[in-house]
């Protein structure tokens, strides 16, 4: 995996800091979840995302393939799959934006809930924790900061998994925060959304031939400028109908993994990339009897199946660091 404990650490530093700073900004998010999540984002500067409409679409695609025949994808989504797409787009480019905000909006309603209890059950004659100002600044040995520390802990953890982001070392100081788009999560999430399509690109073709068909539609898709600061889920990509490289990557392994299926993949991006990740590769096991460039990953070979040939040879050779994170 390409998160580091050593990397988690430096980021957990500057949110600790971070939340310290935000203390006396309201919360944006109740306990409750997502209820009033998407206004909230809405409301903050401007950010790159999709067209807030949640109504159902479908897509119609027909194309003549190289091989001279006649290809054609439709599918269907509705209001809920549309819903849940576009809400994880809010998200995630809120936090690639202001991650420290993001977490601290997601921490500290159930901090305070935590400090609530830890509180009713601490007897009267033992130190209480009057606020969450109070447990960040006295750090102690009793057992009410030790409670509030594995809270803390434990909410940190769930907030990047509900935001959907990874922890990562900012390239120019490690007391800076640093997240990415957790690709591996994403892909999970979302690879069942897209079984219809897959399998109309790959029926009645041959596994290579299925592969192009897949890299064939998604690079006709458009491309989107490239903003570190956002990201686009798959269905917002299919429903906007343009996307950037990351984006593009995600949506074709969701594919590829459903047309072969035991084939490993990867994603390649430089090791200082923050946010959404630019310039990225999407690579298969060799095995897999794909074609493209060759590459060496854990001392097996894969091959590259999408983004800049040229790109990635001038990483190669300039020995820049790569990290190739673990989709499928």
């Amino acid at each position: 995996m390409p998160t580091s404990l050593s990397n988690k650490a430096a980021l957990w530093r500057s949110i600790t800091t971070g939340i310290m700073i935000l203390l006396s900004v309201p919360v944006m998010a109740s306990l409750s979840g997502d209820t009033d999540e998407r206004n909230n984002l809405s409301s903050a500067k401007i950010i790159n995302l999709p067209n807030n409409e949640t109504n159902s679409f479908s897509i119609n695609w027909q194309w003549t393939n190289n091989e001279g025949k006649n290809l054609k994808v439709k599918s269907f989504f509705d209001t809920a799959i549309v819903e849940t797409s576009l809400l994880d787009s809010y998200k995630l480019s809120f936090s690639l934006s202001y991650p420290i905000k993001a977490i601290h909006t997601y921490l500290t309603p159930r901090l305070e809930f935590a400090i609530e209890r830890i509180n009713f059950y601490t007897p009267n004659d033992q130190e209480k924790i009057t606020d969450i100002k109070y447990a960040f600044t006295n750090k102690d040995e009793s057992h009410a900061s030790q409670l509030f520390w594995q809270a803390y802990n434990q909410y940190q953890n769930d907030a990047f998994y509900h935001l959907k982001i990874t922890p990562c070392v900012h390239p120019d100081d490690a007391e800076l925060p640093c997240v990415r788009p957790n690709y591996s999560q994403l892909f999970y999430e979302y690879r069942a959304y897209l079984k219809d399509i897959a399998t109309q690109l790959g029926k009645q073709q041959s596994f290579t031939t299925a592969i192009k068909n897949a890299q064939h539609w998604v690079y006709a898709i458009p491309d989107r400028e490239e903003h570190d600061d956002s990201f686009f889920s798959p269905i917002s990509v299919l429903k906007t109908n343009e996307a950037d490289s990351d984006e593009k990557v995600l949506l074709l392994a969701t594919l590829i993994s459903q047309l072969a299926p035991e084939y490993e993949l990867f994603m390649l991006y430089p090791s200082d990339s923050v946010g959404s990740v630019s310039p990225v590769w999407l690579t298969i096991d060799s095995k897999s009897g794909a074609e493209g460039q060759k590459i060496i990953i854990n001392k097996n070979q894969y091959t590259v199946i999408s983004g800049s040939k040229i790109k990635l040879d001038k990483m190669l050779s300039s020995n820049t660091e790569l990290i190739s994170e673990s989709l499928y």
